[in-house]
């Protein structure tokens, strides 16, 4: 686990940010830090992967997360 002591220090230190800026920069640096590398999506569209490409080694989504993310597009593209 990264200790984030550095970056919440900066933003303790800051004179251009605000109490409440501050409050919720510290806030997502913990949150950040509470999500499992496991749990990470691998892209922006895939969070689950079948495997990688022993050629390329890009990893391959599941059948299952290219449907999710074609009906989000499809949703959003309706809007």
């Amino acid at each position: 686990m990264v200790d984030n002591k550095k970056e919440k220090d900066l933003i303790e230190n800051s004179k251009t940010l605000s109490d409440s800026k501050k409050k919720e920069m510290k806030a997502n640096i913990d949150q950040q830090r509470e999500i499992k590398s496991e749990d990470r999506p691998d892209s922006d569209i895939y969070a689950k992967t079948k495997e990688k490409d022993h050629e390329t080694g890009i990893k391959i989504p599941t059948d299952a997360e290219v449907e999710e993310a074609k009906e989000w597009v499809d949703k959003e593209n309706r809007m």
